[in-house]
């Protein structure tokens, strides 16, 4: 199957990555000190957040993995856009107006530094950051799905588009922080908007067969295989979709995502805590109709077959799609808003594990002995270059992991969040709500959410012999134990001083 595209992907891919390196140039002027790299405090408006929030949700594998499910799992897999959306917004009605007011007033320049803060904790803002590096695997993920648009568009070796994706996203995060990385998400937001309306449009009509309506879709995939239709509420035997329980834990697994470093510090970036209903009432909807994207997989299989996937990898539904029912001029630029949606959460990933290096280990836990003589500004200047380094180094380790691609990316990014939400769920969701958290409740929160995701990942994916290979699950259920934990040795500790917890939450406890 020809899926190249000529002149034209080149073309849109050049006016994409001169538009956003432009961008970098522009945010380099705005940063200063490693506060401004690292959040953009009270930057931005909750329209242009709200489109930067979604489109950092939207990773690679929103464009890649989900559709890749759907071309082999069928109409079972809207299970997951149906959930997730749901799910993450929930997480982040829940705790943004604590981290938001809370993370401005002590100055937070990262999650992991506002979890230290709420209990007092050093432990925590080095576990928390310690933790984080596995975004690495997030990180990993997105550039395996920009390496395929690459691949599958333009014709370029797959290892190759690696280093290109890398290279681009380095150079103008390493220039411009957190507010080149929040205006290309804004715009990259609003293109995939377009997409994701396009991808259901294109469903709804049935493009591609003779007649109209998605009933042609679903009769192209029952005659395929009957378990593809969508008179299967769940997919038997399916480790993902098998039934209603693994469904409800891939909805548990998603509650805490916006704790994810690099999304629940735009909240930081908002201009006033006031924002905030704005900032939900456009990114929810926005976000969902990011979701539509998984439709393209269906839609690909019901065109191309089984056979589709025994030369062209499932990920790759999206952009072969593009390809086969629309001119080489229009496939070329919604194969750049594709690209659009991974480089708007890998800018931002690369952002948190760079304030990791230099916010949460140099300045907080290194800087005061090493460097207890140096002014605040001589301080602040060498965590920027520290920033700027790490990101260096961190696409290293990216392409390193991403050099052999996996089957699903999904599966891929959820290696290393499982790890992180579990050990956040307890200390900032819950910490978020609860006055009566303490700090041994979210010490050991943390501690067992971690381990036993690790040990569940260890089980499931090291051990040949196990069958049962599903991250959702293993990240809801540690979920589900740390929440219980923190709750029940809550209980039974030491409260943090009163006079803390009315400072945290800005009113009498």
């Amino acid at each position: 199957m020809d899926t190249y595209i000529g002149l034209w992907g080149w073309a849109w891919v050049a006016v994409f990555l001169a538009l956003f390196i432009g961008i970098g140039v522009w945010g380099m002027r705005k940063t200063s000190n490693d506060e401004d790299f690292a959040v953009a405090r009270g930057a931005y408006g909750p329209v242009t957040l709200a489109f930067a929030f979604a489109a950092t949700i939207a990773s690679g594998a929103t464009f890649m993995s989900l559709p890749g499910m759907a071309y082999s799992k069928g109409f079972a897999s809207l299970w997951y856009p149906a959930t997730y959306p749901i799910a993450i917004y929930v997480g982040m009605i829940l705790a943004i107006k604590l981290i938001k007011r809370a993370g401005d007033k002590f100055r937070s320049n990262s999650l992991p530094e506002f979890m230290g803060q709420r209990y007092n904790s050093n432990f925590l803002r080095i576990g928390f950051a310690l933790i984080s590096m596995l975004l690495v695997y997030y990180i990993a993920a997105q550039i395996v799905a920009a390496a395929t648009i690459f691949e599958v568009l333009l014709g370029l070796n797959y290892q190759h588009g690696i280093l290109a994706s890398v290279a681009v996203i380095a150079l103008y995060i390493t220039m411009g922080g957190t507010h080149a990385d929040i205006m290309t998400d804004g715009i990259q937001g609003v293109m995939m908007v377009l997409i994701g309306l396009i991808i259901g449009v294109i469903f709804f009509l049935g493009v591609g067969f003779e007649g109209t309506g998605p009933s042609l879709i679903n009769d192209a995939l029952v005659k395929q295989d009957p378990s593809l239709g969508w008179d299967n509420y769940f997919r038997e035997g399916d480790v993902l979709f098998g039934s209603f329980w693994l469904i409800s834990l891939i909805f548990i697994a998603h509650i805490p995502f916006a704790m994810n470093p690099h999304i629940g510090k735009l909240a930081f970036a908002l201009n006033d805590p006031k924002q905030i209903r704005t900032f939900l009432l456009i990114a929810i909807p926005v976000g969902s109709i990011l979701g539509f994207t998984v439709l393209g997989g269906l839609h690909a299989r019901a065109l191309f077959g089984p056979e589709f996937g025994d030369v062209i990898r499932p990920d790759q539904a999206i952009p072969v799609l593009f390809t086969q029912l629309f001119p080489p001029f229009l496939a070329g630029l919604l194969g750049v808003g594709v690209l659009s949606a991974i480089m708007s959460t890998s800018d931002g990933l690369f952002i948190s594990i760079a304030v990791i290096f230099s916010n949460d280990l140099y300045k907080k836990t290194f800087a005061p002995v090493i460097h207890k003589n140096k002014s605040k500004e001589q301080v602040e200047q060498i965590a920027l270059n520290i920033s700027r380094v790490a990101i260096v180094l961190v696409g290293v380790v990216a392409c390193w992991l991403a050099w052999n691609p996996p089957q699903f990316l999904a599966v891929l990014l959820w290696m290393g969040v499982g790890g992180i939400l579990a050990g956040a769920t307890g200390p900032l969701l819950i910490g978020s709500l609860w006055k009566g958290a303490t700090k041994t409740g979210a010490i050991a929160s943390f501690l067992v959410g971690v381990i036993s995701f690790g040990l569940g990942i260890v089980y499931c994916f090291v051990l040949k012999e196990v069958p049962f290979k599903n991250p959702f699950a293993v990240a809801g259920t540690c979920i589900i134990i740390a929440a219980v934990t923190m709750i029940v040795v809550s209980l039974f500790t030491k409260k943090l001083p009163q006079e803390h917890v009315d400072d945290m939450f800005g009113e009498s406890a």
